[in-house]
């Protein structure tokens, strides 16, 4: 008897993670009512799970969103709104309240309730839509989302100023390191002079690949050492720049039309950033990605133009010196003022609480001290008035790059590079969203805005923002280099722009040809050349010449010298090729690492984004008095590095790249379960080919959130492929459908498919 009960429960405990997976699947066919609709509404989904909803009016589209979203998603929108809110321990734990008291000294949901109090009724009535959506879609499951059983938390509402919390979540991802980024740079400047901080801290170079084709000129050697050169090295970490954008004009495709491809560089999870969904509404179609938590679609097309971003990183944030006057004031130019001061409770799933006390200037939060050690606040385009106001939505009803071009200036997001094609064969790009108006400095450094004559506005008029309709060579290219240079690289401002390397490669494929279609565009997502590294791998092939005859130096100078040039999964040299870069780079800027370990705050992941240029310049020139201690000279360094990476190679049984470099795509919460259990939660772990210079940018758990390529007006041929599937729930078919795809190349149709289930949505 005592056997049978065991049996029984341990079957129960076998059964009952499958029935709380199944109970909160979502509906995907027969008849479902939804109050607040003005009429009916289909959702016809295809084999892949991907939506085509048919509604009569934007409102009912939003709230139909809302339900989906609801339904597959909520766990992923709660975690964006919790994390920008800081409230992320509420529902994880003690181990997130670190994370929250970073967060939550912006205060963002309270910005975010006052911004949706500003917003027009067309806006609000459409976040109350969706919101009513979002509720009802998981009011209509069988069972909490599974994750909330694994925290034993209740999802709590959806609200509407929770929308504006997600734009705020991409605000922090996107520009989250600007303020670590200009405090690194005044840290550096108190401790080089202005000719080494132009040396080892270029704006750029001859990597460059900018639209207007300037580059700025390479700074001399210094004559001066740095101090600890003895400091010992590690090599640099990996770079993880963010997204490609391109385009054509019409006269380079066979019908006229224009060509896009977007693919947006993001941290990968299970389930993916963006959802699918194409729409129609009365006669406008609409198809691409949603962000869930925000209605309406960020990137795709509208039959008419197609619209891709990538990270503008311009310079959308400065540090303020806050001059206090007693305790509890500061200096303005208009004389003393009392800090706001605010108490803010966070708290955590444990049951414990504590109280963050925030000052507040008109600049912004208190955040700490900068390395002189005067208190400074951070002045942030994501905290001003306007930051989010949703306008990105009214691309839809673009009917050309030139509407597009003026709404651009007007829109509330994270500042881009938006790039834009239509139907009529245009091509067109500007930067989407704030652009701030300094007056009397550059905010390249801390600045005191106590000062007479030093000012900055939210936003520059939109008459000048920088923009290119329809350049000579009928390409635009943008893959978060430096777009522009001189005065209009001055409205951007430089807040750590991508190394040119990436950008120019596309560019130069694109001019290879004078006729593209969507598969070649989509290829070229996948290119997996690296020619940056040509210049490490004849630096090393020379260097293995020179050593002697073993068995591992020939092995390797065999496969240096019969390396393609591709971060290719199969290669054994690329691995060899990219330590040895990687190792030199940490030998010949040990100090900054060094520093990196002794002042807290100093990031320099934030800071080395040109250090490509005095990499070359100190080995081509190889200056005595910047040669690392411990050698008699550069050959003897160069050496050394050589047979270190040779022996790690043949100690490691000369690996592929592939086997070097594999995907973890993982859900949030899979670590904290058994890895048995993790598995069913997480994408195959598989090699991976590209890297962090090549078009097709990868990392473990880094790379491109989507791929999609479209010409407006023959969404039909589109492609569109992303990591992970429509679904949240491992259980639904469609939780992972698409994802081999993605990693192996393979298009997908960017249009859903034949229907395969169909929801109708009633008043």
């Amino acid at each position: 008897m005592k056997w049978r009960i065991g049996a029984l429960l341990l079957a129960a405990l076998a059964v009952t993670p499958l029935v709380l997976l199944y109970a909160s699947t979502p509906k995907l066919d027969g008849e479902v009512r939804l109050a607040g609709l003005n009429h009916g509404v289909s959702v016809d989904r295809d084999n892949r799970g991907v939506p085509l909803i048919h509604a009569s009016n934007q409102l009912d589209l939003a709230r139909t969103l809302g339900y989906l979203h609801g339904q597959e998603r909520f766990f992923q929108m709660d975690l964006l709104r919790r994390l920008a809110a800081g409230e992320l321990a509420a529902l994880v734990g003690d181990k997130a309240l670190a994370t929250d008291r970073d967060k939550r000294r912006h205060r963002f949901r309270a910005r975010a309730e006052q911004a949706l109090a500003k917003l027009d009724p067309k806006t609000q009535a459409l976040l109350q839509a969706y919101a009513g959506g979002v509720n009802q879609g998981l009011a209509a499951l069988h069972g909490r989302p599974f994750e909330y059983w694994l925290l034993r938390q209740k999802p709590q509402p959806w609200r509407p100023e929770d929308s504006l919390l997600v734009i705020d979540a991409m605000y922090l991802d996107l520009q989250g390191n600007s303020a670590e980024r200009e405090w690194s740079l005044a840290a550096i400047s108190d401790r080089l002079d202005a000719a080494q901080r132009r040396f080892w801290f270029p704006e750029g170079g001859a990597l460059d690949a900018a639209l207007d084709s300037s580059f700025p000129e390479p700074a001399p050697i210094p004559e001066d050492g740095l101090p600890n050169l003895a400091a010992p090295g590690k090599p640099a970490p990996e770079q993880a720049p963010g997204s490609n954008a391109w385009a054509v004009a019409g006269r380079f495709t066979n019908d006229g039309a224009a060509m896009l491809a977007s693919d947006m560089h993001l941290s990968l999870r299970l389930p993916n950033i963006w959802y699918r969904m194409a729409a129609r509404v009365g006669e406008q179609m609409e198809v691409g990605l949603t962000l869930p938590g925000s209605p309406g679609l960020v990137v795709g097309s509208n039959g008419h133009i197609a619209w891709g971003f990538t990270n503008a990183y311009g310079d959308f944030s400065d540090l303020v010196v806050v001059n206090k006057v007693g305790d509890n004031s500061y200096q303005t130019q208009e004389g003393p003022k009392p800090l706001v001061h605010h108490q803010e409770t966070l708290l955590s799933a444990s049951g414990k609480s504590e109280v963050l006390d925030v000052d507040e200037t008109q600049w912004g939060p208190l955040m700490g001290t900068l390395p002189d050690g005067r208190p400074y606040a951070q002045l942030w385009e994501a905290q001003q008035e306007g930051a989010v106001n949703f306008k990105l939505m009214q691309l839809v009803n673009c009917p050309d790059v030139n509407c597009a071009l003026d709404l651009a200036p007007q829109m509330g997001i994270p500042t881009q590079n938006l790039v834009v094609a239509d139907s009529r064969g245009n091509i067109a790009w500007t930067p989407a969203g704030p652009l701030p108006e300094r007056t009397g400095y550059d905010g390249q450094a801390p600045v005191d805005l106590s000062q007479p004559g030093l000012t900055w506005s939210d936003r520059l008029p939109a008459s000048a923002y920088p923009r290119r309709i329809n350049p000579p060579g009928g390409r635009i290219w943008s893959a978060n280099q430096r777009m522009l240079g001189g005065a209009e690289l001055d409205r951007i401002g430089d807040g750590g722009f991508a190394l040119g390397e990436r950008a120019g490669r596309i560019r130069d494929a694109l001019r290879s040809q004078n006729l593209w279609d969507e598969k070649g565009f989509f290829a070229l997502q996948y290119d997996n050349r690296v020619p940056l590294y040509d210049f490490w791998a004849k630096l090393l092939a020379k260097e293995l010449a020179a050593m002697p005859p073993s068995p591992d130096f020939v092995k390797a100078r065999r496969l240096v010298d019969a390396w393609d040039g591709s971060a290719s999964a199969g290669s054994q040299a690329f691995g060899l090729i990219k330590g040895f870069r990687q190792a030199m780079m940490g030998s010949l800027f040990a100090p900054f690492y060094e520093l990196q370990k002794k002042l807290p705050g100093f990031d320099t992941a934030a800071i080395d984004n040109q250090w490509e240029y005095p990499l070359r310049q100190l080995l081509t020139e190889r200056p005595g008095q910047l040669l690392p201690a411990g050698y008699d000279d550069w050959d003897a360094l160069l050496s050394e590095q050589t047979a270190r990476q040779v022996a790690r190679a043949a100690e490691q049984g000369w690996p592929t790249w592939g086997a070097e470099h594999q995907s973890h795509i993982r859900h949030p919460l899979s670590s904290a379960l058994p890895g048995w259990l993790a598995r069913y939660l997480d994408a195959p772990v598989v090699p991976q080919s590209g890297d962090s210079y090549a078009v097709h940018v990868t990392g473990p758990a880094f790379g491109a959130s989507e791929r999609l390529v479209v010409t407006p007006g023959q969404e039909d041929r589109g492609i569109l492929v992303m990591p992970g599937g429509q679904a949240s729930n491992p259980l639904s078919p469609y939780y992972l459908k698409g994802h081999q795809d993605w990693q192996e190349g393979h298009p997908e149709p960017l249009m859903p498919q034949e229907s395969r289930w169909q929801l109708k949505l009633t008043p």
